[in-house]
């Protein structure tokens, strides 16, 4: 049996490939000698992103029963990836749904900006991986993957999809740690992407504060239990009233490069209604609302692990793009023949616990008539015990690298 191996194609072939073979590919690419990047676009980048991200947030959660966690950041960079050896009008399309802008350096910028949100670290552990998987017989164009592989967009690999499927099936398995009883394999390659995190709270929650406690539907009914973590403490908050949310940030590592951002419906809001009437300015209120409490308040979230298996070639296919995997004139600039992915998967895990750098300082007891310094309608307390969304983003940026909605208490 062949073994799947994954290695970079500007080895391989990319001085391996023949003029012929070279006059099949478009020079449809930017030479990125000539960019000047020194200018801020982090405001542009993260708009174009999440115009992107609440269009998979809608499709991804109603699909998924309102309970699933995926990574918006690595699967826009994913269809980024083949945005930029797409046909002229495939390309143009894609472009439009993930906001990109017409200008190759500016591309560039945002590229940038995207690919250096995860940093390795003892405090915080994510690991995101991107493989296009071709085909043993398939010839990867050498400028689109120049292009990819310079903006480390996504990596390339190559199997014996054709000659071995059942072996391909088992790396695969093996690469994504997960396995996908319905994975196509009848094409000439495959979209792969995982994202798991696991990371300390920059202040813990205390053992002692864990508890097994009832978790509620928006009509006040018990549905199950989850193990709620509890700490008292000052917190970031705000409120969005066309929503009738609150939202709580919780940072996360040494230097709280990361947050978590807890967002939960009061008054028995519609929890589904909450998740298809986002929008760009409702996630930009929200962040602009958030302010320090002056008093610690009551947080209470629940300990779990998370993990969603999501057919990305279903929800692109609700976003429209329908061409990728069956027209090889979409891909006829990416490879020789033309890459016909039948698959595109994600899987994506994240582990709450209590563990964290550091415990909460006791503060003086302070009398509950005491001003908080937040919105009055939030309340002294922050309670999950109902459905809620949450996230976790890049401070510098506020990136989105995980997106979550948790209404059932099934994976406690």
């Amino acid at each position: 049996m062949k073994k799947l191996i994954l290695v970079l194609l500007v080895v391989c072939c990319g001085v391996q490939i023949s003029t012929q073979q070279n006059q099949i590919f478009s020079p449809t690419t930017y030479d990125s000698r000539w960019c000047n990047n020194n200018q801020d676009l982090t405001y542009e980048y993260r708009t174009s992103m999440y115009h992107f991200i609440l269009k998979l947030f809608k499709s991804i959660t109603v699909r998924g029963n309102l309970n699933v966690v995926f990574s918006p950041h690595s699967i826009w960079i994913i269809v980024a990836a083949i945005a930029e050896g797409a046909d002229p009008v495939t390309q143009q399309k894609l472009f439009q749904l993930l906001t990109l802008p017409k200008e190759p350096c500016i591309r560039q910028a945002f590229y940038q900006l995207a690919t250096s949100r995860v940093h390795p670290s003892n405090d915080v552990n994510i690991k995101n991986t991107r493989v296009w998987l071709f085909d043993d017989g398939v010839t990867v164009s050498p400028t689109w993957y120049d292009l990819v592989a310079k903006n480390s967009l996504l990596e390339v690999a190559k199997a014996p999809i054709k000659s071995n499927p059942v072996g391909t099936a088992k790396e695969i398995e093996r690469i994504m740690s997960s396995r996908f009883p319905r994975l196509d394999l009848s094409g000439n390659s495959v979209l792969l992407d995982t994202m798991d995190y696991n990371g300390l709270w920059t202040t813990a929650f205390a053992d002692a504060e864990i508890e097994r406690a009832p978790f509620y539907n928006l009509e006040g009914e018990a549905i199950g239990a989850v193990d709620i973590m509890r700490i008292q403490r000052r917190v970031r908050m705000g409120y969005n009233e066309e929503l009738r949310m609150k939202i709580m940030e919780l940072p996360v590592g040494s230097d709280e490069r990361y947050r978590m951002l807890f967002g939960v419906t009061i008054a028995n809001h519609d929890f589904k209604t909450v998740v298809t009437d986002f929008n760009i300015d409702h996630v930009f209120d929200l962040i602009a609302s958030l302010r320090p409490s002056l008093v610690p308040i009551d947080v209470a979230i629940p300990r779990m692990v998370i993990t969603s298996d999501i057919d990305m070639k279903v929800i692109m296919e609700d976003l429209a793009v329908k061409d990728l995997w069956t027209d090889p004139a979409v891909t006829r600039y990416i490879s020789n023949p033309p890459a016909l992915p039948s698959s595109f998967v994600q899987r994506a895990s994240l582990v709450l616990n209590n563990t964290g750098l550091s415990y909460a300082s006791p503060e003086p007891a302070t009398a509950y008539s005491t001003r908080t310094g937040l919105d009055p309608i939030l309340g002294r307390d922050f309670i999950a015990d109902r459905p809620f969304i949450f996230g976790l983003y890049d401070a510098k940026t506020w990136t989105c690298l995980l997106a979550t909605a948790f209404s059932q208490p099934t994976y406690t």
